[in-house]
């Protein structure tokens, strides 16, 4: 289950209903014994049930569209034994028992898209005419693909395309992309809910790549967020050879923990780079990309009628992405601790972004990108722990020294209070005692330590 600390401060930005492997287990099993009960699904399906229960009830008009797409949907007979308690189950009683595969079959003919209308018996049988299809990755419309704007297809229900091949895999047919984005001016007669209801589904999927792939490839994301389409084919454009940013973002994005402040950050992070390309010597730079990039997120976010919050957590990881990737283990503890320091807030948001933002193809390249993540990724933990320590000595204590002794400060006093500290935490000596207790310590155990011989540290005091 996910732990409290990656639960985000929006709420349960996580993706919702993922069945256990252990779950789908206990499900069959129940199938089995509830005789010819159905499961509507489709194979790709059985590519969510490695994920984890999560709530997404923060985000209910993502739910509501995941829900749709996402939920294991079982037939029953009228005398099935209830369903097990805690699986994301919508339960369907059929009026007819018999003849069950006939039940099934218009079971199924209410499925608007074919290749998800399928499904499998309590023995373990697949039914369905689209299996095929299915098999073969393709998303089919059952009668037919209506045009844009006729009765039986809203420009909604179209949006659902994008999220089903999301969570899915499954991509449409050709055809069905060719009618879509025939008026890609269309898309901006949906309503910015169902934009944002949409992008948030897609962003969060197992496949978020082909979602977004696919909002590129209908037109509705030259409409929604026109920033990100113009990183497609900009490469091109360029005498000098850069790598595609398009296909690096959408590699990210899916790379990045399914997070909402995290993947729009990796989906928004290089927009920047179109406005800011330059050619010095032979090279191409995008100097303040960064910048220009958070920059264009707050438009993006006014378009969208993003939560403010949101908006400013995806900003500052915009800003400030390349500081946490700038690492290298020749860091002093002091450069951490200003990473840390700098990043406030918004460090586990940088970090969970920063961990994600390469492509390359290099094995010695990967090994080194991963190892500096995983080094950082640990030290930052000690640094912060280190800094919220309470010392174990009393304030005043060098003070208190070195007027009993009547010795000049020096690099004596230092060692002594590290003696002191390591004392404290071996347990041998009581933590923050007064001052007189540690001198009285340092003289019974450790009397060379205040042997000074004048001349060579410091002169005593006269």
């Amino acid at each position: 289950m996910v732990s409290s600390q990656e639960r985000e401060a929006l709420g349960s930005e996580w993706v919702y209903p993922c069945v256990a492997p252990e779950q789908l287990a206990t499900l069959r099993t129940w199938m089995a014994a509830a005789g010819n009960c159905a499961l509507r699904g489709w194979p790709a399906l059985q590519t969510l049930v490695a994920g984890t229960v999560l709530d997404a009830t923060a985000l209910p008009d993502h739910r509501e569209l995941l829900d749709d797409i996402c939920l294991w949907r079982v037939l029953t007979r009228p005398d099935a034994p209830p369903p097990p308690a805690g699986l994301p189950l919508q339960i369907e009683v059929s009026a007819s028992a018999d003849p069950w595969p006939a039940v099934v079959t218009q079971w199924l003919s209410d499925e608007p898209i074919r290749a998800l209308a399928v499904a499998q018996l309590g023995d373990g049988t697949w039914l369905g005419e689209s299996l095929a299809e299915a098999e073969q990755g393709r998303l089919r419309w059952q009668t037919g693909w209506p045009r844009k704007g006729e009765a039986g297809l809203s420009l909604t229900e179209a949006l659902r395309w994008p999220a089903v091949a999301a969570w899915t895999g499954l991509q449409p047919s050709h055809d069905v992309v060719r009618t879509l984005r025939r008026d890609p001016a269309s898309w901006l007669l949906v309503d910015r809910a169902d934009w944002r209801r949409v992008l948030h589904t897609v962003l969060l999927g197992p496949h978020a790549a082909n979602g977004l792939q696919l909002l590129a490839d209908l037109g509705a994301m030259t409409v929604m967020v026109p920033e990100a389409v113009a990183m497609a084919g900009f490469h091109k454009s360029c005498p000098l050879h850069h790598k595609d940013i398009w296909s690096h973002t959408l590699e990210v994005v899916e790379k990045c923990p399914p997070r909402l402040v995290v993947r729009w950050s990796a989906l928004m992070h290089d927009t920047g780079k179109v406005l800011t390309r330059t050619v010095r010597n032979g090279k191409v730079h995008f100097f303040g990309h960064e910048a220009v990039g958070a920059l264009l997120m707050e438009g993006v976010a006014a378009r969208l009628r993003l939560p403010a919050e949101l908006r400013d957590r995806v900003t500052y990881v915009i800003a400030h992405h390349a500081r946490a990737n700038a690492y290298l283990n020749d860091w002093t503890d002091s450069a951490v601790r200003r990473l840390v320091r700098e990043l406030g807030e918004h460090l586990d948001d940088v970090l969970a972004f920063s961990r994600s933002d390469w492509t390359t193809k290099r094995a010695g390249r990967i090994a080194e990108v991963k190892g500096l993540t995983a080094e950082l990724a640990g030290r930052i933990p000690e640094i912060i722990a280190e800094a919220q320590r309470v010392p174990p000595l009393p304030k005043g204590l060098g003070t208190y020294v070195l007027e009993q002794t009547q010795l000049q400060a020096g690099p004596w006093l230092g060692r002594i209070q590290q003696w002191l500290e390591a004392e404290c935490d071996a347990g041998r000596l009581e933590a923050l005692r007064e001052p007189a207790y540690y001198l009285q310590a340092v003289r019974e155990k450790a009397p060379e330590m205040l042997a000074i011989t004048p001349g060579t540290e410091r002169q005593r005091r006269s």
